[in-house]
Formats: C-alpha cells, structure tokens, sequence
C-alpha cells in the first residue's frame, strides 16, 4: 500500500472569496461596516434565522450569551466537558461555575438526563456543544430547560448547515454561536457568529461587541465624534468587513460542501458498519450533521493511531475532556460515559480536499487491521 500523506483538517476558501479580498484591500475600508451588515443579513437568509449578530470569534459570542442570560460570578452553568475549551472559558470569564453534565458514548453529545439531575437553584443556563456537527438532543434540553425557565446556549461551532427535526441548527434554542475558524465549512479567517430569535437579545449583542456603544443610534457632533452614552459592559468582540467579505464569499460554498461531506460520512460508515475492532456513533434519521469530522471507536487506539500515522493518515482525538484541565478543577469522578468515550474514541479525515483516491486508502488502511 503506497504511502501518502493526509491531514486532518485542510481549510477550504473558495474562489470568490479571494478575489472579494482583492476588491475590498483595494477599497481599504476593511474595518466593521457594510459588509459585515451585509454578511449578517445573509446568514440570516441561509439559516432561515431571525437574529445574527457577527463577532471576533464564536468563544465570544458565548460570552456574549452568557453575559444577556444573566450568568453573574457563583452562578452555575451545566455544560459539556467534551468539547474545545473556547465552549467554557466563558463561563470562567464570567467568574461564574461550570457543572460538567456527562455525556453520551454513541454522540459525543451532552447527556439531558444527566442534565435535568445537577440543576440546582443557583444554576442559570444550560449549553451544549453539537460534537463534531453532529446536533444535540435539543427537544429535551429545551424542555428540561423550559421546566426550570433556563435558557440553552448552543456551541455550534461546528454545525453550521446541520438540522434537526428539519429545522437549520441556529433556529431552535434561545442562542447558537458558530465559528468561522479557518478550518470550518464557512470561514473567515477567524470569526464567529451569535444567533438569537429576539430582536432586543440582538440590539443587545451588537453594542456590547463595540464596547457598549450603539453605533445606529449614536449622533455625530460639532467637534468631529459622536454623542452617546454606554449603559452596560461592552467587549471588542466586533467583526471586519475584511473578514466579513470572506465569510459572505464562502457561503455560495455550503450546499456543495453539505453534500460532498455527507459523501464522505456515508461511505465510512458503509465500509466500517461490520468491521471489527470498530463501532460508529449513532446517525439518527431526524437529525443531519455538518460532518466537521468523523468520530468512531476503536480497539487498541494506541496500535490503530500508530498505524494510521505510519501510513501517512493523520488521526486525532480532536479535543481533551475539559475536566483533564486544572483550571476547570481536575477530573471529575461522576462521568461515567466521558471515561468510556475517552478510552478509546478517535477522528479520521474529513474535508473538501479529501479526494476518492484519499478516501479509498484511507478506508484500505482500517480495514487492513492493526
């Protein structure tokens, strides 16, 4: 078997992005304006979502979140430990107490039962991450959330274009935040985007990401500034028009990266559905995932990575348990499916630039053993 050399993630940027960055460098109006509207506008469209509020990055856009739910330092959050930490260093930044809820073994995803037992009187939100773009148990969180007049925070950084129940991840919960890190389906460059369904959530977030300053109803003066008052805590959490410009690009791109990821998925599970020494995590059919990567477990990880890396096959657990870190406390002892999951759950490439010939060896390689 030849030997080749695959990458884990490989960013994609399409065409028209570039020569966007071209016209727009050209213009030299590259901070927040227009465009930035204009890309907002069109998430929007595409979503099928009322509220979109374009930011830094999407840790920022939880933080944003977080800050309008009204999480104060000792507040609780139930979260999820098995994410990247940009999902929960938020809540530290809002001094405030992340409660790791486990997680389930076949999704990756945040456990609801486990949820609904460590509500407590001081707990204020609930989020979860939609591992790998694979969408969450969103009906229970939300009802479970709704019973104790809770709001949930979706990390979907890496479901941008996944559904549930038919509906587009962004449109359900009270707040979504998606990254457009460079390795994302839509990217640009880094950035992020807050989805709420209230206008005034959305009034909100835009002042807050520009320093509190609400920029449509400020009123310029005689001496060449503005008149305006700032009426609560703002962050510079605002967006470009330069990165804006590759975002809105790059969005023509997603039904074609929907459909050639979805590929990808498919034949990995056909290929590994008997196979031994692996099991696949559920697929249900009232959901569709961004398929960011694909997650599986497998026996003898350590053998299987070993092999993988000597056939030129870059494999990654992606993130570590959030609880390993020491400024989230240490290991929690009450995870029961996060240590199953973690000893022995593995990615395996997944992107545009992946091409059949790249799958097939990719595909050879397991089946072969290790």
């Amino acid at each position: 078997m030849p030997h080749r050399n695959i990458n884990m993630f490989v960013p994609y940027v399409a065409d028209e992005a570039i020569a966007s960055v071209e016209k727009l460098l050209r213009s030299r109006w590259i901070g927040q304006g227009n465009i930035v509207d204009e890309f907002e506008r069109e998430v929007e469209r595409v979503l099928g979502v009322s509220h979109a509020v374009a930011v830094n990055c999407s840790s920022s856009a939880l933080r944003l979140a977080l800050d309008m739910c009204g999480v104060r330092p000792g507040d609780e959050v139930i979260t999820t430990p098995m994410t990247c930490t940009l999902t929960n260093h938020p809540i530290l930044e809002q001094f405030a107490v992340p409660v790791f809820a486990d997680i389930q073994f076949d999704t990756a995803n945040i456990d609801p039962s486990d949820v609904e037992r460590r509500i407590t009187d001081r707990t204020r939100a609930i989020v979860c991450t939609h591992w790998g773009g694979y969408p969450c148990d969103l009906e229970e969180l939300n009802r479970i959330a709704a019973c104790h007049r809770l709001p949930v925070i979706e990390d979907a950084s890496e479901a941008f274009g996944a559904t549930y129940h038919e509906r587009r991840i962004g449109s359900i919960s009270r707040f979504a935040a998606f990254s457009f890190q460079a390795v994302q389906l839509i990217t640009t460059g880094e950035g992020g985007m807050l989805i709420t369904r209230d206008a005034s959530d959305a009034e909100d977030a835009r002042s807050r990401r520009w320093y509190g300053i609400d920029r449509l109803r400020r009123t310029p003066n005689v001496l060449g500034y503005y008149d305006f008052d700032i009426i609560k805590v703002g962050y510079g959490y605002h967006i470009t028009n330069l990165a804006a410009a590759i975002g809105l690009a790059n969005l023509s791109s997603l039904e074609c990266q929907r459909l050639r990821r979805n590929v990808l998925a498919q034949r990995y599970r056909q290929a590994f559905a008997d196979l031994p020494g692996v099991s696949l995590l559920r697929s249900d059919p009232d959901r569709i995932s961004s398929n960011h990567f694909f997650t599986l477990h497998v026996q003898r990880r350590n053998d299987f990575c070993r092999m993988m890396v000597g056939r030129g096959i870059q494999v990654s657990i992606v993130h570590y348990r959030n609880d390993a870190y020491t400024v989230f406390g240490g290991i929690r002892r009450d995870l029961p499916e996060l240590d199953r999951f973690t000893n022995s759950y593995i990615a395996l490439p997944l992107h545009m630039n992946l091409t059949d010939d790249d799958l097939e060896y990719i595909l050879g390689s397991v089946i072969a053993g290790w």
